[in-house]
C-alpha cells in the first residue's frame, strides 16, 4: 500500500476545488485523495490492484465510495466528472528492485500513460482528469504523449521539493 506523501497531499489539495456527481480515483493507495472526493462528489469509485489498499479504504471511508480491484480503470463503465490519479511515476534504474507503488516504468511515464488510456473513454464531455507528474520522470515525453492521445493539458499546481518538482496536470478532451 502506498502511504501518502507530498504528492498525495498536493493532489488532494487540488481536488478541493472540484465538485460534481461522479468521480474516480485510479490507484487509491491509503485513500487520502478519496477522502476529499467523498466530500465533493455524490458518488465516488476507487480502483487499485492491491487488495490491502482496498481493504484499508473500505474500513476508513464513507459509504458513497465503491472500491474495485482492477488494473487502472479497465473494468469500469460510465462517465466521470473528475478522474484523479497519483500514479507510480519514478523511473526504474538498472539493478534497482521494482516497487510497483513508486516505479512507473523505465522512463517513469509508462504507468501514467496506461492509466490515461484506460480512463479516456470514461471522461464526461466536460470532465477533467488530474494526475501527478514528476520532474524525475520523462516529463516532456509525457506531455507529448498526452497530446498524441487526443488530450489537452495544463499545469494546475507545482511544488518544488529539494529533489524533484511535482506537478498536477489538469487534462481534458
Amino acid at each position: 500500500m502506498y502511504h501518502p506523501s507530498e504528492d498525495s497531499f498536493l493532489l488532494a489539495q487540488s481536488i478541493e476545488d472540484y465538485h460534481g456527481t461522479l468521480a474516480l480515483e485510479i490507484g487509491v493507495g491509503s485513500g487520502e485523495v478519496l477522502k476529499v472526493l467523498c466530500q465533493n462528489f455524490r458518488n465516488v469509485i476507487g480502483t487499485d490492484l492491491d487488495q490491502t489498499s482496498l481493504d484499508y479504504c473500505r474500513k476508513t471511508l464513507p459509504s458513497n465510495v465503491a472500491l474495485v480491484c482492477c488494473d487502472a480503470a479497465c473494468s469500469l463503465r460510465g462517465r466521470f466528472d473528475l478522474i484523479a490519479s497519483n500514479p507510480p511515476y519514478l523511473p526504474i534504474h538498472n539493478g534497482e528492485e521494482l516497487d510497483c507503488t513508486i516505479h512507473g516504468g523505465k522512463t517513469g511515464i509508462e504507468t501514467t500513460l496506461r492509466f490515461l488510456e484506460s480512463a479516456k473513454v470514461l471522461l464526461a464531455e466536460n470532465g477533467r482528469m488530474l494526475i501527478v507528474a514528476s520532474s524525475l520522470s520523462d516529463y516532456q515525453s509525457l506531455l507529448c504523449r498526452i497530446n498524441q492521445l487526443g488530450f489537452r493539458s495544463h499545469v494546475l499546481r507545482k511544488q518544488k521539493l529539494f529533489f524533484e518538482t511535482l506537478v498536477i496536470l489538469e487534462i481534458t478532451l
